[in-house]
């Protein structure tokens, strides 16, 4: 069910998207008309000369005061994290959620997630295991994840879960992004982009020693054979 929808234009390509949704899958959208921004670093403004435009609308009446929360810092990431709470929140709180919305009683999106985690705090003594404390889980999950594994960092995945096709064992790669629901993303050596799951995929960082030794290697590779004379 989607409660917003995304029209997204990048270098004159155009791709519609619905929210929320997994965020590996709306990376892979956004790779299709040529951006590898992270949804972080993707703006929601509709101006002329921007790099990427993003327009934001809604079919519901939910939907509309939704979108009257994100403001101009907002981000793609901000957008479908917000209707990702939304939609997964608890039965015995989402009607007074919707009428908190159509009611426009919050600021933001930030007020609207902390009133959301606050209710369902209330509640978690009563039942553990439900889809926002999943969901808390994830978020500082994927906030550690973030601290510790920023863009750049080099990686060493050791061996891949479940996965159709999985990068072989101890391929190298650089992460791109970590996502809010803690995927982190990586293009490994070998071409491929593909997103490690903490938990089930088993990785880590180069070593101080490994980095010196990539460093190396690069130097001679740009340094380029010596001529003789």
């Amino acid at each position: 069910m989607a409660l917003l929808h995304a029209s997204i234009t990048y270098k004159g390509k155009t791709l519609v998207m619905e929210l929320p949704q997994d965020y590996l899958k709306i990376y892979e959208e956004l790779n299709s008309i040529g951006s590898r921004k992270a949804l972080e670093r993707i703006p929601l403004t509709d101006n002329e000369g921007d790099a990427i435009r993003v327009k934001l609308y809604a079919d519901s009446d939910i939907g509309n005061h939704l979108l009257h929360l994100l403001g101009k810092n907002s981000t793609l990431a901000d957008a479908n994290t917000a209707a990702f709470a939304v939609l997964n929140a608890d039965e015995d709180i989402r009607q007074e959620l919707e009428q908190n919305l159509l009611n426009d009683q919050y600021a933001n999106t930030v007020e609207m997630l902390r009133d959301i985690i606050s209710e369902h705090d209330g509640m978690t003594m009563k039942k553990e295991g439900n889809r926002m404390n999943e969901w808390e889980r994830l978020h500082r999950q994927a906030e550690r994840c973030k601290e510790a594994y920023p863009p750049g960092t080099r990686v060493l995945l050791l061996h891949m879960g479940e996965d159709p096709r999985p990068v072989e064992d101890h391929m190298r790669g650089t992460v791109r992004f970590v996502d809010d629901m803690g995927t982190m993303h990586c293009a490994f050596d070998n071409g491929r982009i593909l997103g490690l799951i903490p938990g089930e995929d088993r990785f880590r960082k180069l070593t101080d020693a490994e980095l010196a030794e990539e460093q190396e290697s690069k130097l001679v590779e740009d340094a380029g054979p010596v001529m003789g004379m």
